[in-house]
């Protein structure tokens, strides 16, 4: 049976919430303390003559159970199972597969909206498959340097990404095509490939940020003093 090796998080400062323009997310582990940051929020803001928008805010519980409803000035929030922060879905149960439907959503809507491009017979073909990389794929894998890929999303991701290609070789059915002929006619690679690729330069970019900021620690794990190993069946494991 395989074993799982226990390291610590080494982040020094706690992510107490994340901003961008005029969307906020408040982040905590408690309901007291958020509780807390809602009031102070809301008492801050309206200092600065701002006014927060009760019906577009949101509550989400990631990974636990709170009965406790959360209220912002007398108003009941709105509890979702996920919301969209900035075009990616962060759902209830910390998992990808969600993020990763809408993205394929997403994507088909580009692929359809270019179907005279597809279908055109003066465009030539690598023209076409840089068109598709640009406007289609950039789509599909947005953010997908964060994603935990499980061997079901790889092949949700694959089955798409070699339906279009098959839609703009023109290669439909009773005619078929191998996978490895059609990345080496397309100059494409298998999808797992590309998601570690942008992984690997992600981690680059955020390795080479200023020391103290918090992208940065948050990679640098670390075993901890006494080693820890737990059994896990192979269920477990996968």
């Amino acid at each position: 049976m395989p074993y799982i090796r226990f390291v610590v998080w080494r982040l020094q400062e706690s992510l107490e919430d994340m901003e961008y323009a005029d969307n906020v997310c408040l982040v905590s582990h408690k309901y007291e303390h958020m509780c807390r940051k809602l009031d102070d929020l809301w008492k801050e803001s309206k200092k600065a003559g701002l006014e927060i928008n009760s019906s577009k805010t949101e509550e989400i519980h990631v990974n636990t159970i709170v009965k406790q409803r959360l209220r912002l000035n007398g108003e009941n929030i709105k509890r979702s199972s996920d919301f969209c922060y900035l075009g990616s879905i962060v759902a209830e149960n910390g998992g990808t597969s969600r993020e990763v439907s809408a993205r394929i959503q997403k994507a088909k809507g580009s692929f359809s909206k270019l179907r005279r491009v597809w279908l055109s017979k003066s465009l030539q073909k690598d023209t076409k498959i840089r068109i598709f990389s640009a406007c289609v794929k950039s789509v599909l894998l947005y953010g997908c340097e964060t994603w935990l890929v499980t061997k079901e999303i790889q092949r949700k991701i694959q089955t798409f990404v070699k339906r279009c290609l098959r839609y703009i070789l023109r290669i439909w059915w009773p005619n078929i095509i191998s996978n490895k002929d059609l990345w080496k006619v397309t100059g494409q690679e298998d999808i797992n490939v590309e998601i570690k690729k942008r992984k690997f330069r992600w981690i680059g970019h955020t390795l080479r940020k200023e020391d103290g900021e918090i992208p940065k620690g948050c990679p640098a794990l670390e075993p901890s003093g006494k080693q820890e190993e737990r059994k896990i069946d192979n269920q477990g494991s996968g």
